[in-house]
């Protein structure tokens, strides 16, 4: 068992997950930037808050104040985007200490401004208790979508557990079925371009039957025309983001979907870019809030507890 593995199937002692000291987010009506991206490596990133004698670790999605300022060690880094989204800055041991300052601007009127600001203030993650269970057999999990909006008319979906068994999924609107597929052994299917058209403001559920356990029921609601252009506009204007890294990038569209419960295509976003950067503690955390407000506590306290691990680094 690796160091990172925080949730072991066989475990039968309860796991607690705890993320950061509260003292280490700044108030948000005072910040003027916020760390998207820190790896610690070898070395450290410490953070002295305003009007303090001594510093601490940085954390996760860390808001920050005029007149915090930055220490970072060895490889460590920490990337600091200010909130009027007017800069970013890559702190590492050569540009360090770097003081944060005041911003003229605070970006109300700056579409950048205004999704870097739903990274203020980002509030603790729940701690979660997980029980095992002694063997038994699971029942497959339906991963996404689920208790989510879409901006994708033809989503796809997503599980996991009993892969090799196959299973029958459905697909139901208010007045009954609409869609079904039989003897699927895979993970995840997508919905066909040719059946029935998914309309906006609908609650539809879906379902997935296999052999010996009741069917798990997840529900979705595709977004209107206009609010889907909406946000597709100001996903594309992140694109944008001055100096931003794909990381950054990835961070500042979840947070945008989280906003507006596009938690689907926030999943498939972070999911995509833990691929390109996995050891990113603000992926692994972001991915954590969207399985804990679908109702994935157990994936949840998973991916909060990966970025707790990350965000301590590496033995020095």
């Amino acid at each position: 068992m690796t160091p990172r593995k925080i949730l072991d199937a066989s475990a039968l002692s309860a796991l607690v997950i705890f993320i950061s000291a509260a003292n280490l987010w700044a108030q948000g009506s005072d910040a003027v930037a916020v760390i998207t991206e820190l790896k610690l490596n070898r070395g450290d990133v410490q953070v002295r808050l305003p009007g303090k004698n001594t510093s601490e670790r940085a954390g996760v999605l860390q808001s920050l104040a005029p007149g915090t300022r930055l220490t970072v060690t060895k490889d460590a880094i920490a990337v600091v985007l200010f909130t009027d989204g007017s800069k970013t800055v890559t702190v590492n041991e050569k540009n360090s200490p770097f003081d944060v300052a005041a911003t003229p601007a605070k970006g109300q009127g700056n579409p950048l401004g205004q999704v870097v600001s739903l990274l203020v203030g980002k509030k603790q993650p729940p701690t979660y208790t997980a029980l095992a269970t002694r063997g038994a057999k699971k029942p497959p999990t339906l991963l996404s979508p689920r208790n989510t909006k879409l901006l994708n008319e033809t989503p796809t979906l997503q599980w996991m557990g009993m892969d090799q068994q196959p299973g029958t999924v459905r697909l139901n609107g208010p007045e009954g079925p609409i869609w079904s597929a039989e003897n699927i052994a895979l993970t995840q299917i997508k919905y066909p371009a040719n059946a029935t058209p998914l309309k906006p403001g609908v609650e539809y559920t879906w379902s997935l039957e296999k052999k010996g356990f009741p069917p798990e029921k997840a529900n979705f609601k595709i977004l209107g025309a206009g609010e889907s252009r909406e946000i597709q506009g100001r996903l594309a204007s992140l694109q944008q983001a001055a100096g931003a890294s794909p990381t950054t990038v990835a961070i500042l569209k979840s947070a945008l979907l989280i906003s507006n419960e596009l938690y689907h295509e926030a999943r498939e976003i972070l999911t995509e870019a833990v691929k390109s950067d996995p050891d990113e503690p603000t992926l692994h955390f972001l991915l954590g809030d969207v399985y804990d407000k679908t109702g994935l506590k157990t994936l949840a306290a998973d991916e909060y507890g990966e970025a707790d691990f990350l965000g301590k680094g590496r033995a020095k």
